[in-house]
């Protein structure tokens, strides 16, 4: 079950960011340039995880369709190419907090996809991002 309300399917059947309008910027990084990838999802929980167990974290960019990402022990920095003003700086945990909502929106949306990259994402890196935050397998 998805512990918030931040997604919803929008008439194109893609999901659509629709919580609290601070996290806005954040919620179409992830809607926009993750999409429905869980592997893509992983990796960025990981990354933000990392970032917040270590202060000697080395900031790392995500580049995507629309928006280039910097995720750092100070926080993460989402910026659109496109459009100028749209940018926002967003703590670890919110951006946490979002890409695990987005996580398991995307259980929701493609149950069998997402148990399969979770085990791809283990066998590749030797770990499980999701680890210690919850059973999404059973949820």
């Amino acid at each position: 079950m998805i512990r918030t309300k931040y997604y919803v399917e929008d008439a194109f059947g893609v999901p659509s960011f629709s919580g609290p309008a601070e996290l806005n910027i954040l919620g179409q990084w992830v809607t926009a340039d993750i999409q429905l990838s869980p592997l893509s999802v992983l990796e960025a929980i990981d990354l933000v995880a990392e970032a917040k167990a270590n202060p000697r974290f080395t900031p790392e960019d995500l580049d995507g369709n629309a928006h280039t990402v910097t995720i750092s022990p100070q926080g993460v920095r989402v910026e659109n190419y496109f459009v100028e003003h749209v940018q926002g700086e967003y703590t670890l945990d919110d951006a946490f907090r979002v890409l695990v909502d987005f996580w398991d929106y995307c259980c929701v949306a493609n149950p069998q996809k997402a148990d399969s990259r979770r085990r791809e994402y283990v066998a590749e890196y030797g770990l499980d991002p999701l680890a210690g935050i919850r059973d999404y397998l059973g949820a």
